[in-house]
């Protein structure tokens, strides 16, 4: 038990469970690690349904225009090729931290594989935020699950992040990132969770081997996806399932007068309390 003192007005988060635990990282922090939410089996099926569409995504689009537009690397939308990828986007440990941080009604913004070459330079590289706005909200508006396929460590490139960074407006400066930032070590078939206002970058790779990853983003359903999921999946999908609701076709915004004018209000095609 911790002794500490007392003080008038003196609050004291609880921390009962390794659940309470990493959401008080999460909000001082702003990243938590989960470890072993894969096994070695899901994970080699995982890299090859991978390798397989980012070899089919790299002969549509060519190596050159996918290096000219920043996005060698990055197979988008997965699920469209493989629906394996759905029940990633729903994988109960996921969704149960994504509630918690973001609520019940949160929708994905982004799918993305990220296929890290040794010695390649990508966009990632550079710190950034997942959410990159100029202000902060009193809560968390976007969350990203971070799937570690193969593993992160020094020499693979593991993830750099500056922790509490999410909570500031500006930028740090670059002495205080120097001092500051920490580059994190895990094991294949862990999952970062990060606000995605904190500040990071993507590690380089000094392996013989590619690094593979999953970077899955959740946000309110008041916000934007990165590509119009609903649109995309609208005859493959039990519009239905949560996983309906995950992918956004719950929160489409009415494309006329008569489609918000419905007789019951559950027709709509943004639901009531969806936020």
């Amino acid at each position: 038990m911790l002794d500490y003192q007392q003080y008038v007005g003196l609050k004291v988060t609880q921390a009962r469970n390794c659940v309470e635990e990493n959401l008080e990282l999460l909000d001082r922090n702003g990243f938590f690690v989960v470890e072993s939410v894969l096994n070695e089996k899901e994970l080699e099926l995982v890299r090859f349904k991978m390798d397989v569409i980012w070899e089919k995504q790299k002969e549509k689009y060519g190596t050159d225009f996918l290096n000219k537009i920043g996005d060698y690397g990055q197979i988008r939308a997965m699920m469209l090729d493989d629906p394996f990828f759905y029940d990633l986007l729903i994988h109960p440990k996921i969704l149960k931290y994504v509630a918690l941080a973001v609520g019940e009604t949160a929708i994905l913004h982004l799918q993305n594989g990220i296929v890290l070459h040794p010695d390649y330079k990508n966009n990632q590289a550079k710190y950034h935020k997942d959410f990159p706005k100029d202000f902060i909200s009193s809560k968390i508006l976007s969350f990203n699950a971070f799937v570690i396929v193969d593993e992160f460590n020094e020499s693979t490139g593991g993830t750099w992040v500056v922790p509490g960074s999410h909570k500031f407006v500006e930028m740090p400066s670059e002495k205080y990132i120097e001092k500051n930032c920490i580059q994190i070590e895990a094991r294949a078939g862990s999952i970062i969770f990060f606000d995605s206002m904190l500040w990071h970058k993507g590690g380089d790779n000094y392996s013989a081997h590619v690094r593979r990853a999953i970077n899955q983003q959740y946000t309110r359903p008041f916000i934007k996806q990165q590509l119009d999921y609903p649109a995309m999946l609208k005859d493959k999908v039990d519009k239905e399932s949560k996983l309906a609701q995950v992918l956004g076709f719950w929160s489409i915004s009415p494309k006329s007068v008569d489609e918000y004018r419905v007789n019951d209000p559950s027709l709509r095609t943004y639901r009531a309390s969806q936020g």
